[in-house]
């Protein structure tokens, strides 16, 4: 839909240096470390749509198109309650932390800001507290607001064009590039392997789908471009972020 507008900034995504930065299971475990905060807010963005799309109020009221609920639960089903690497129901979100554990990265920001945030229902508060870095934070605070204020449209494409298009490449190339086989780390490498699978095969295009239905004047493509933009260049960022992390433990 954006291919044009969008490739300097994808390409820019693919190439980025972090990629051939991670060298060691050290460097898997820092990326990792941060990086789940990504994998965390995502479904805030997931979320937004399937209210958008599907009725979770009582009583319920049939939906106004029911491709588009159908797409989004399923989705939704996928990312809140696959079917995991030991054959049971997890989320993602788990999955990742199951793979965190594996390899010895440590969980004890993200587990302690999902606790503050629990009880506090501040994000602000959460995050400060677990003493997560500024870049995660502003990386988190984005997706929170786009989840919250941004149009159907605009979430619609962030959640495309920030989440599930990049997201088949850059595991396939982390995958490469760590040299991790299933016999060393079969949660980690089950995980990024099961992203590949269904963002490129069916979460990706039924995004797609959404957004092109979402898209029906020259303003509403102009604001969901932008939020792809934004999406991409904060990925970057985060990108950026934790590159320079690793850079300083080399260092």
């Amino acid at each position: 839909m954006f291919e044009k507008e969008l490739r300097a900034y994808q390409d820019r995504l693919a190439q980025h240096p972090i990629y051939g930065a991670i060298r060691s299971v050290e460097h898997v475990r820092l990326f990792m470390s941060h990086h789940v905060f990504a994998v965390w807010d995502f479904m805030s963005l997931a979320k937004r749509l399937q209210r958008d799309f599907t009725c979770v109020e009582l009583p319920w009221m049939p939906v106004q198109n029911e491709d588009s609920a159908r797409l989004i639960n399923e989705i939704i089903t996928g990312e809140e309650s696959d079917i995991g690497h030991d054959g049971h129901p997890t989320s993602h979100f788990r999955l990742y932390l199951d793979a965190m554990t594996e390899v010895n990265a440590p969980t004890e920001t993200i587990e302690t800001f999902i606790n503050q945030f629990a009880h506090t229902l501040s994000l602000r508060k959460a995050l400060n507290q677990a003493h997560v870095p500024a870049y995660v934070q502003t990386f988190v605070k984005h997706t929170i607001k786009t989840a919250r204020k941004a149009s159907t449209a605009e979430v619609a494409s962030s959640f495309l064009y920030g989440r599930e298009d990049p997201i088949p490449e850059m595991f396939h190339t982390l995958l490469e590039r760590w040299g991790l086989t299933t016999h060393q780390a079969p949660k980690l490498t089950y995980y990024l392997n099961r992203h590949i699978e269904v963002d490129s095969g069916d979460h990706g295009p039924g995004a797609q789908k959404i957004l092109s239905r979402l898209i029906s004047t020259p303003d509403l493509r102009e604001k969901a471009l932008r939020a792809a933009i934004d999406a991409i260049e904060h990925r970057i960022k985060l990108w950026n972020g934790i590159y320079r992390e690793i850079k300083n433990s080399d260092a």
